[in-house]
């Protein structure tokens, strides 16, 4: 911990998504400009689904872009850089390849040398049987049942979603860059806060307030810039997009933004309560927020993120706008779909059908699905063990729009334009772990590595 208390810590962010689309660069460089006391990014997310987490991808294309502003422009002012969950998912690999790009950055922009800090979270399906086995229980959440020796091991990639301790040793290392695992999304800004000596209510709250950058301000920009400001006594926010504001409005309904309750956000460490919390409008762009309360667990508690593949999978797409087809789509779906089965009885394989301009987007909760659209597109999905039959059952899917017999057609002509080959596309995952686990050490699960980078 630093040895002279300090009166307020300003931590800036310009992304909620590392890479999903480049930072405003006029509000990043009025930001940075200021001197905050911390630069910092979430580079990942469990939103867009658990096939990034199983196949160690990106979804963003603008990573390096984003890595090399931000890296470039903290060192030339020595402002620390954080960035959380990296790679999105916070695989290992997520970790490292982030961690070798900056070190390439680094290099390319003759930066002096500097310390890059960095913490693993995956976590071994054998290492929680054995947890099991011990007697251990790792409860589910939501409609997940406590977790099985069986469904841990079946898991392809497992990470427990780190607090503020990984973070807190490395700053407590003298890292001026550090790159993290999976880990919370107000935790890459509250433990700086915290490792400060700011108090952790208010730490965990501008975490909470800051994570999705501009997304706390009004109107809605996307990537720009805004510097969080935490005292001994409130939170401060304020955007650097001329045309931003945070307002009462804004910033309380962020506090509810992604919560199924707005008054509690749950932590490794402990349950961030904002049901006295006060917004005030301190000047037209700037919002004050006091109030917040945490409460520790007995037992620091990580959640549990994991994901098992399902298949390759495989796309096609069918293109109707024959008004007759449109109205009998879901006969011409049976068709394909009886037609598949006939021809690969004894194949293992799921077959889906998404009709964009119907209720390709709501499915079943769609309201105006009874509406008869002037055309649609039947997007074709298939998961398969092997790559091959996945692309053989998507194609006789396919085929068989153009080739259905629809009742009260007379004609020989095909019912639908349909795509010449079935397009490859990233296997399928589901969610397949989904819980809890009290930790007897902090660090236990997330061990650190310290390398240089720089010339």
């Amino acid at each position: 911990m630093p040895d002279t208390p300090r009166d307020n810590l300003r931590v800036m962010i310009s992304t909620g998504h590392l890479g999903t689309a480049p930072s405003g660069l006029e509000s990043f460089m009025a930001a940075i400009d200021t001197m905050p006391d911390y630069l910092v990014a979430d580079g990942g997310s469990a939103d867009p689904g658990p096939v990034y987490l199983g196949e160690n991808s990106e979804l963003g294309h603008f990573v390096r872009e984003e890595l090399e502003l931000f890296l470039v422009e903290s060192r030339k002012r020595g402002i620390p850089l954080i960035i959380g969950s990296a790679g999105d998912s916070g695989s290992n690999e997520c970790v490292d390849r982030t961690v070798r790009l900056l070190q390439e950055i680094a290099v390319e922009h003759r930066i002096p040398m500097f310390r890059i800090g960095s913490f693993h979270s995956e976590v071994t399906g054998d290492f929680l049987a054995a947890e099991i086995a011990a007697g251990r229980r790792i409860r589910g959440l939501g409609q997940f049942a406590d977790l099985t020796p069986e469904e841990a091991r079946a898991a392809t990639r497992i990470v427990a979603v780190a607090g503020n301790a990984p973070f807190l040793e490395l700053l407590d290392a003298g890292a001026d860059v550090i790159v993290a695992g999976r880990c919370g999304d107000a935790n890459f800004t509250a433990a700086p806060c915290i490792h400060a000596g700011f108090p952790p209510a208010l730490a965990f709250h501008m975490g909470k307030m800051i994570e999705c950058a501009s997304l706390v301000a009004e109107p809605f920009m996307g990537k720009e810039a805004v510097i969080g400001t935490i005292t001994h006594d409130d939170i401060r926010l304020t955007p650097y997009h001329p045309d931003q504001r945070c307002t009462v409005a804004s910033a309380a309904a962020h506090s509810m933004y992604e919560r199924e309750t707005p008054y509690f956000e749950h932590t490794a460490e402990g349950t961030l309560d904002m049901r006295h919390c006060r917004y005030e409008q301190i000047t037209p762009r700037e919002c004050r927020i006091t109030g917040a309360r945490f409460a520790p667990w007995e037992v620091p508690t990580v959640k549990l993120e994991g994901v098992r593949k399902i298949g390759e999978r495989y796309l096609g797409i069918a293109a109707i706008r024959d008004p007759h087809v449109i109205a009998n789509v879901d006969a011409a779906i049976e068709w394909s779909r009886s037609a598949t089965a006939k021809r690969f009885a004894d194949a293992e394989y799921e077959l889906h059908y998404h009709v964009f301009g119907r209720d390709g987007i709501l499915k079943e909760r769609e309201p105006l699905r009874d509406r008869i659209p002037h055309e649609v597109a039947v997007v074709v999905e298939t998961l398969a063990p092997e790559d091959a039959l996945a692309a053989r059952i998507t194609d006789l899917a396919v085929r068989m729009f153009f080739l259905a017999r629809l009742p009260g057609v007379k004609g020989t002509s095909g019912a639908s334009a349909t795509s010449k080959l079935p397009m490859k596309y990233l296997p399928g995952y589901v969610w397949s772990v989904n819980h809890t686990l009290e930790l007897h050490d902090e660090m236990q699960l997330f061990p650190t590595r310290m390398q240089t980078a720089g010339v």
